[in-house]
């Protein structure tokens, strides 16, 4: 007993009560302080998460002027604008003008003596590049029949295959109508008037709809090809994203390599989905994605995760929650990606980088050890406990650049996905299930032909009229 308590037990006991309640007073509220500061920290943490650092679309931002970043991207060295040997774009004069207009002049700008007869030459010269106002070409099909001379049967010619009406739009028109609706998302409505505003051509809603509808059955082919194709790459990306469709929540995968790109729209995001499109299952090579867990269920493949979601968590992590060894990690994956990209490294090279990033997430888990829990008796725990976790136990996956020269980060997934992200925001969500499906199919065709240099309204046009281009299998 020491002297506090020997003079507390001096007291009155109407004194010993009253101080023992106090005490106790002061616990609970002690405990009620410390619960309710965790969760304001918390609150303010994700108070303070936007895009730049954590995995938030920009999107949720929302329209106010987001903070001042600091750009993760380590400066080269080279001057601002096009760098020496880059090829340029700006307009150039062509040999052989489709137009040549002269301007001559009549008189003598001196004693005004008539020039019209007078020889002269060409002493500089001007282009100017414009288009043509667009006409629409009718060409008329036309059926002959012809009697033989030595039995007076006759017979008929016959129309080209995709000639079946009286009247019909060509395959250049319809092309443009998908082209128009897949790669820039323009509403149907929107559609009708740029035909008829730019090319004088009455196209409706109505056929907009089916020559989508048509075209989706044209490339069923091609979607399984496309499919085969992808499953020869060497690494493929993997990303899913949320759209709305028939008032439900809806998924939209993409799968990418640098020549093909699969879209598909499925109602799970997980398991369920990437089994039904089956591209995952049956792969073998490098899968980056950005740790969405239903893709670690295939041990089929060498996964290796997206370290552009690293950066923007170690971010918040160490200017929000003031931690260092996150500001380490940082620099220590930007410093190992400027190595792999700039030269091979060596062995001794490669094993000091993992164990420099053994180190740095020990240093984090000691830390956090020392914090201890974040409220009593739960398992939650702090947003950098659970980042240094995930790159403890996948430390494999997270050093695949560097080991295995797989790409640093996802982007090229996400390039892909955000196009989905643009066409809701442009048309809104589908009203039908199986417009997000035609959607997803005519979307993979288009960005595969992007990615292998077809023109893409000659490709289309090919598609439409049930001839959709094959990929070359090496």
């Amino acid at each position: 007993m020491n002297d506090q308590d020997k003079d507390i037990k001096s007291l009155p006991q109407w004194a010993q009560d009253l101080i023992f309640h106090l005490q106790n007073q002061v616990k609970e509220l002690s405990a009620k302080v410390a619960d309710l500061t965790a969760r304001v920290d918390y609150l303010e943490g994700k108070l303070a998460k936007n895009s730049s650092n954590s995995g938030k679309p920009p999107a949720s931002d929302g329209l106010k002027k987001p903070p001042k970043t600091k750009s993760q991207r380590e400066k080269s060295g080279k001057k601002v604008g096009g760098q020496k040997g880059h090829e340029g774009k700006t307009l150039k004069q062509v040999a052989n003008p489709d137009k040549v207009t002269t301007h001559s002049p009549d008189e003598c700008t001196k004693c005004k003596a008539n020039l019209n007869r007078v020889e002269g030459a060409c002493i500089e010269k001007r282009q100017v590049f414009d288009l043509p106002k667009p006409e629409h070409e009718v060409t008329e099909h036309q059926l002959i029949a012809k009697t033989c001379p030595c039995c007076q049967n006759i017979s008929k010619g016959q129309f080209p295959e995709n000639v079946k009406g009286p009247v019909q739009y060509g395959e250049r028109i319809k092309a443009l109508s998908v082209y128009f609706g897949h790669k820039h998302f323009i509403p149907f409505d929107r559609l009708s008037e740029i035909f008829e505003d730019i090319f004088g051509i009455a196209v409706s809603s109505g056929t907009c709809s089916n020559i989508e509808k048509r075209l989706h059955q044209h490339l069923e082919g091609f979607e399984s090809a496309l499919k085969e194709h992808l499953l020869m790459a060497r690494e493929l990306h993997f990303d899913e994203t949320g759209m709305r469709s028939e008032k439900k929540l809806n998924w939209v995968h993409v799968v990418s390599s640098g020549e093909a790109t699969f879209y598909g729209m499925h109602e799970k995001r997980g398991q369920e989905a990437i089994e039904e499109f089956n591209i995952l299952p049956r792969y073998r090579g490098y899968a980056i994605h950005d740790h969405w867990k239903p893709y670690f269920h295939y041990g089929g493949v060498k996964h290796s995760l997206c370290n552009a979601h690293h950066l923007r968590e170690l971010k918040f992590i160490y200017e929000e929650e003031k931690e260092p060894w996150a500001e380490k990690m940082k620099k220590m994956l930007l410093q190992a990606k400027k190595e792999s990209e700039s030269k091979d490294l060596t062995e001794e090279r490669i094993l000091a980088v993992k164990a420099e990033y053994a180190k740095i997430v020990m240093e984090g888990l000691v830390h956090h050890l020392k914090l201890g829990q974040l409220e009593e008796g739960s398992n939650k725990k702090r947003a950098g406990h659970n980042l240094l976790n995930r790159l403890a136990d996948h430390h494999e996956c997270v050093l695949r650049f560097v080991t295995d020269k797989t790409p640093f980060t996802n982007n090229l997934a996400e390039q892909d996905i955000r196009m989905v992200k643009l066409k809701q925001k442009i048309s809104g969500c589908f009203r039908q299930r199986k417009r997000g499906e035609m959607f997803c199919r005519i979307r993979s065709y288009i960005s595969t032909s992007r990615k292998q240099a077809w023109n893409v309204w000659d490709a289309l046009a090919e598609a439409v009229a049930g001839r959709p281009r094959s990929l070359q299998f090496a």
